[in-house]
This record gives structure tokens, sequence and C-alpha cells, in this order.
């Protein structure tokens, strides 16, 4: 019997089977490139819905950093304004001065001289030190936004930091690669960085056609073992998922199941119980997103896309009309950040959409009243 490959966590990190994302990686790859020529660095930010692979692609864009030599640090915010928690980070064994110069010792890396005149104690001196590139990778990025997620007294700094890297100040080649919900530009916003450089600004959508039956071909022929042609599969499959990387994957774990069941033979029977136990599990994932909002706070949030088509938008009046009918406008501003920061909205160009059409189907068709 095979053992199934996902573990409770398989919706997280890097992809096993990754296509698509071509013009991202190779937006990347060009700020690489130039970031090496330049000794300089920015911030690249990928945005976007739950489940929009973000975690997956931030993986393939450190690899390819990888390739190209760069040293890489996966970081948490705390890393952007407090130095001991960073050369953590940085894999630092240790400092020492010897003849009126620090060491910094980096596993596997020869020793950096940094001047004694320039203290290697603060953020900005330690992203300074190394000659190598440096690629910083943070994940969950919104969390920059999380009430008390830095001292009130270390906000100055963390901006400092943030904004060297952004406008690459380091005298070293340095790049951000930040990941998170579509909030997270407003909260790099109040840290002061405003404006990224062409093509260092990333929206993250659903999969393109092509890249998703490549995804869902892998899973089903290479970990499933499927005999014969998969196309029917893959056509019905993809029809549920609409390119969502997190929906793949849970229909992707109902698919093997049943390829284990029978022998690797593709039924239609079989994809009908595929197809059922995908759509389960596809809405309890919605749940789960939604979870904390109770009954009434779903209904307000689910009555101003009622009438607007799967994927489209509607304004930030038309959505605070329908809370503020329950709530009045503290606990209703309150309810549209915590819709916002869970992904169950999201922001484009000054309007708001439920950001995957499955989604809306489901909180529209549960939760909007008639």
């Amino acid at each position: 019997m095979r053992t199934s490959p996902l573990t409770a966590a398989f919706d997280r990190g890097p992809a096993k089977y990754f296509h698509g994302r071509k013009q991202i990686l190779h937006d990347f790859n060009e700020l690489v490139a130039r970031a090496i020529q330049a000794k300089s660095g920015t911030i690249f930010l990928i945005q976007g819905a739950p489940g929009a692979g973000k975690s997956a692609l931030l993986h393939e864009c450190a690899e390819q950093a990888k390739s190209a030599k760069w040293e890489i640090a996966k970081i948490a915010p705390v890393a952007l304004w407090n130095p001991g928690r960073l050369r953590q980070y940085l894999g630092l064994k240790n400092i020492k001065i010897e003849g009126g110069s620090a060491h910094l010792g980096v596993p596997g890396i020869a020793q950096a001289d940094i001047s004694a005149e320039r203290s290697p104690h603060t953020v900005e001196t330690l992203l300074q030190a190394g000659k190598a590139p440096l690629l910083l990778t943070l994940d969950e990025a919104q969390t920059l936004g999380m009430e008390n997620e830095f001292p009130a007294n270390q906000i100055h700094n963390a901006r400092s930091v943030l904004n060297a890297i952004h406008n690459g100040e380091l005298g070293r080649s340095v790049i951000l690669l930040a990941v998170g919900l579509g909030t997270t530009g407003e909260y790099f916003r109040s840290f002061g960085i405003s404006r990224f450089a062409k093509r260092c600004l990333v929206e993250l959508g659903a999969l393109e056609k092509e890249a998703e039956r490549e995804v869902l071909r892998d899973w089903l022929t290479k970990e499933g073992g499927a005999k014969g042609d998969p196309t029917a599969w893959i056509d019905a499959i993809a029809q549920e998922t609409q390119g969502w990387p997190q929906h793949i994957l849970s229909y992707v774990e109902s698919a093997l199941e049943q390829l284990d069941a029978d022998k690797s033979v593709m039924t239609p029977e079989g994809l009908n119980v595929v197809l059922e136990a995908g759509l389960v599990s596809r809405s309890k994932y919605y749940d789960r997103r939604a979870h904390g909002f109770p009954e009434e706070v779903r209904q307000s949030l689910a009555r101003p896309f009622r009438n607007i088509p799967l994927g489209e938008s509607t304004t930030f009046s038309e959505i605070m009309n329908s809370l503020t009918q329950n709530y009045n406008q503290d606990k209703a501003d309150d309810i549209f950040h915590q819709a916002l920061e869970k992904g169950i909205i999201d922001e484009r160009s000054g309007r708001y959409s439920i950001p995957i059409p499955s989604m809306h189907d489901w909180l529209v068709s549960n939760y909007a009243s008639t």
C-alpha cells in the first residue's frame, strides 16, 4: 500500500512539483544579476491570497539566487532590529576582536573583517560586513504589521534597516525577498517603503492553465503511478482547482488515495470519489480561513458580493455599508481589516474582491441572505 507523501503541512514551503511563474522568476533572476553588478539591492515583494503558492515561489527564487552563489538567510521580522537574532539567522558563530578588527565567523565561509571603528553590534553593520551577495527571505511578511511585533523603541531601527536595503545603501548586494498576504504592501508603506522598483512588486494569482495541468500530471503519474492517459482526470480536477495551488494539493491528496485503492488504475468511479472528496476538503479550507468570524459576520461580508460575478470586485463603501448594518463603525472597521488579514477579501487598484473564485461562491452560497 502506497504511503502518501503529503503531510499535515504539505501546503506550506517548497512545491514537490513546480511549474509556471516563469515571468516572475525571470524578473527576480534579472534583479539578482543587476544587484551583483551594482553591488546594491532592494526589496522584492510577492503578495497574494492564501493558497496562491507564495511560499513555493519564494523557495524557487531562493534556489535561483543560491545557484548564482548568493548566501541565503531565512529571517523573521525581529532580525530587522535585533542584531543578536540576525546573527543567528546568518549563521554567525562568534564575534572576536583581533588587532583592532572584528572577525565574524560563518560556518563554511572565510572570516569577514570588520573595522573596529564600525561596531558590528547593529543590524546594518552586520548586513554590510560580508563580501558575498546576500538574500534575506521573509515568509509570512504580513506579520510586519502585527501589533507588538516591534518594540516601540525599535521601530525607528527597523525602518532604517528596511530603507537601507530597499534603497541599496549597504555597500553590498543585499536583497530582501518577502512574501505575504495582500495587506503586506501596506505594512511596508508604514515603514516608509512606498514605491518598489519595476517588477519588484508581484501580485500573485492563480497558476497559468498549462502550468496547472503539468503539476497535476506530475502528481498523478510520478507520484500516483497512474496507468494510462491521465487527461480526463486532469481536465476534471482542473475545472475544480482553478489554478490555485492549495486546491490542487487538496484534490491531489484524494487522487493519490484513490489511485492507491484502485492499484493505479484511473476509473470514472474513482474520479467521482476524488472530486467529491476534494470539494469537501476545499470547503473545510475556506471554513478554516474564516475561523473566528461568527455566522452573522460571514453574512455581512457575503452580502456585498451576492450579485457580483465570480472574480469581480466591489467598492470599499459597499462592504462597509453591509458591515455597518449590524455593527458600529469601529467594529465594522475591525472586521474589515481582519478579513483583509485573513485573505478573505483582497484589494486591487482600490477595489475589493474575494480573491479565489470558488471561495467567493462558497461564501455567497452559504452566507448571503436572499
